[in-house]
């Protein structure tokens, strides 16, 4: 597990240091560099994958474009070397790039070349014990595209840029008919005892959608997904409807659903704004699943501007299920130089916030204050 995130002379960040749990929340003001985080991480991965990581670092595809080298530096920075450190329990690795000459460029070399050693390569961030979800995931399509080597040998939602393009692919070969079951009692849920993916994915959907079904089906070379809505008492049920039919947060929050469910203890997820679309009951209750999920040993990189999202991991403190040795809330803001500035958020037993600081999720309290005229 990844357990402390430096970041130096890379976009806003030009001195960055963040303590990192088994969940880390982002949040802060927009351009405050809550994304740059999550890239600097997609950064080192996407290297890797292309075998390029001894040599530097490719800054564009699959994961996330940065574009070229004068993009990646810090524009007010006094030094060309960008740094990602990553600190486990047992390491601490620090990785240099080097952008003299290289403003034009989309690949920047290492300070030196480098032989990665074992403990370093077996990070969940370099292997296939993990998922990526970005804002841009899609949704609401009537065809999905099928992988079979990503989804049954990588066990992968995604290969472009987060999009969770593979998921339904990943319901139908993991779904149902293959053994694959969920093993952590955390993350089941109380409507139903099965402890298949789809079972447990259709039960979390009811969450944000009472009564909802799903029913994935290959149609070719692609896959559908079919939805529907159970009927209650003698009503008939409803089925055979088109994602684009439903409402849009169902298909969008399907691959975060999945990829809690079926990360293993010791897998690494990133999800970028896992509210969008959602009502706040189902934004409250995505985040319990994050945090059981968090709990059960999956180690989660959450950016969120929701403050139902917030609230949820709150509660989850509250209830016990977490602490402040599993979670870790960080506020980004600009300071006057406009360079990142990270304020760790300390959150008590009760679910109390024990540091708050301007704009960390009050502009409900500031426009309550407003309507009553305080």
């Amino acid at each position: 597990m990844i357990t402390k995130l430096r970041i130096s002379n890379f976009k806003s960040h030009q001195h960055t240091e963040i303590n990192t749990g088994l969940l880390t929340l982002l949040s802060g003001i927009n351009s405050s560099g809550k994304s740059s985080v999550l890239q600097a991480m997609l950064l080192l991965r996407q290297s890797f994958r292309k075998n390029r990581l001894s040599a530097g670092l490719d800054l564009n595809v699959p994961l996330c474009d940065i574009g070229k080298g004068i993009d990646a530096l810090n524009q007010f920075s006094d030094s060309e070397i960008i740094t990602f450190g990553l600190e486990t329990a047992t390491i601490y690795h620090e990785f240099n790039f080097n952008v003299h000459d290289k403003y034009e460029d989309t690949f920047i070399p290492q300070t030196s070349p480098m032989i990665l050693q074992p403990e370093l390569i077996h990070l969940s961030l370099f292997t296939n014990q993990f998922q990526y979800l970005s804002a841009g995931r899609i949704a609401g399509i009537d065809l999905y595209p099928m992988d079979s080597y990503a989804v049954e040998t990588e066990k992968q939602l995604s290969v472009n840029y987060g999009q969770g393009e593979l998921v339904a692919n990943y319901l139908d070969y993991w779904g149902s008919h293959r053994d694959f079951n969920i093993t952590s009692d955390l993350l089941l849920h109380k409507s139903t005892s099965s402890r298949k993916l789809l079972d447990q994915t259709i039960a979390w959907e009811n969450e944000i959608s009472p009564r909802i079904t799903m029913f994935p089906k290959k149609e070719a070379d692609k896959i559908t997904i079919d939805y529907g809505y159970k009927g209650e008492g003698s009503q008939t049920p409803t089925k055979g409807l088109k994602p684009k039919n439903i409402g849009f947060g169902i298909s969008y929050s399907l691959s975060i659903v999945v990829a809690l469910l079926s990360a293993e203890p010791g897998a690494l997820l990133i999800i970028e704004n896992p509210e969008a679309h959602l009502h706040p009951r189902g934004q409250s209750k995505l985040a319990e699943l994050i945090a059981r999920t968090a709990k059960s040993g999956v180690q989660i990189f959450i950016e969120s501007h929701s403050d139902h999202i917030f609230n949820g991991i709150r509660k989850a403190f509250h209830s016990k299920l977490i602490d402040n040795d599993i979670a870790k809330i960080h506020y980004f803001e600009l300071n006057d130089k406009n360079a990142t500035k990270s304020t760790e958020i300390i959150i008590a037993e009760n679910g109390r916030i024990l540091n708050s600081v301007p704009g960390l999720f009050d502009q409900f309290d500031d426009d309550l204050d407003e309507l009553l005229d305080l």
